[in-house]
């Protein structure tokens, strides 16, 4: 697969390793991570903890995806986050953790904003208020969905199975929406093209800076050259490589992207990357991160 590249894809520096770029005044570290299956037990395993928080420390605004089994003992044949949900004793584990060994252990400020559950988990931001205004967060509204977000085996899925967490941000000039999404690979292609709506939704409903990030798993099996969607369509444009790996061990794809329109293109400084230092333990995904100015916004 080709998508269409920014043409300052030549000037882009693909930082692999644990550095990224360093912090410098008027610019925005936007980032994305896929942390397998972040429940109990690994917020209660300080090895795996630790490794997420140097990996977190580095960005202004990280969204994570798979954030699952909350609690982890539900009863059998319930959702696995039926109990777990705002006010449930466990639901702070993985905040707590975050708290531990990220804020307190580095000195750090960062809030925590999860999702709603929706069908078998729920997504999370993080984001450095010293960095980043926070306006608010909502999973968008799905037209076709007709049953509850939480129905973990639901008969209709609507245009997505798991529709985007919207969130509203402001750094210095640059207003934006981010639209975290985790698509599901058996109907990946329905996936993206439902993801396509409820980006022009979100663009027609709030401005024109809107970044879809997280994991799309587009790449290999689940998204092949020849197939055809509008997000293949030449106003968009993808930032990570389609021969880059976000995957962690033998697997080889480019799973995990940021997309945008031109009107957010004035904003992207052409850096980007993808962390190599995560552990097979702690995820198969790498996180991905993306450069933004805060200086210059067209609107």
């Amino acid at each position: 697969m080709k998508y269409r590249i920014l043409s300052v894809v030549l000037l882009v520096f693909v930082l692999l390793g644990c550095a990224a770029p360093p912090d410098k005044a008027g610019t925005l570290l936007i980032a994305s991570w896929n942390i397998e299956n972040f429940g109990r037990t690994k917020a209660t395993d300080p090895h795996r903890m630790e490794a997420i928080a140097r990996v977190l420390r580095d960005y202004d605004i990280i969204a994570i995806q798979e954030v699952s089994n909350l609690r982890e003992m539900s009863d059998p044949g319930c959702p696995r986050n039926a109990d777990a949900g705002p006010g449930h004793r466990d639901y702070s584990l993985i905040k707590n953790a975050l708290e531990r060994y990220l804020n307190q252990a580095y000195g750090q400020n960062y809030r925590f904003v999860f999702s709603p559950q929706i069908k078998d988990e729920r997504y999370l931001l993080i984001y450095d208020p010293d960095k980043v205004s926070f306006e608010g967060a909502s999973l968008v509204e799905d037209p076709e969905d007709t049953e509850p977000v939480w129905t973990a085996r639901p008969k209709n899925t609507g245009k997505m199975v798991r529709q985007p967490f919207k969130a509203k941000f402001r750094a210095g000039k640059f207003d934006f929406v981010l639209l975290t999404v985790h698509t599901s690979p058996s109907v990946n292609l329905k996936e993206l093209e439902g993801l396509e709506y409820f980006y022009r939704e979100a663009q027609r409903e709030s401005e024109p800076d809107v970044i879809i990030l997280g994991d799309l798993n587009a790449d290999c099996d689940y998204l092949r050259e020849a197939d055809v969607m509008s997000l293949k369509g030449r106003e968009y444009i993808w930032v990570v490589d389609d021969g880059a790996d976000t995957t962690v061990g033998a697997t080889d794809c480019a799973y995990d992207r940021f997309i945008f329109t031109e009107p957010t293109r004035e904003d992207f400084t052409g850096r980007w990357g993808i962390r190599t230092d995560v552990p097979e333990d702690v995820s198969d995904h790498r996180l991905i991160w993306a450069e933004f100015s805060t200086r210059n916004d067209s609107d």
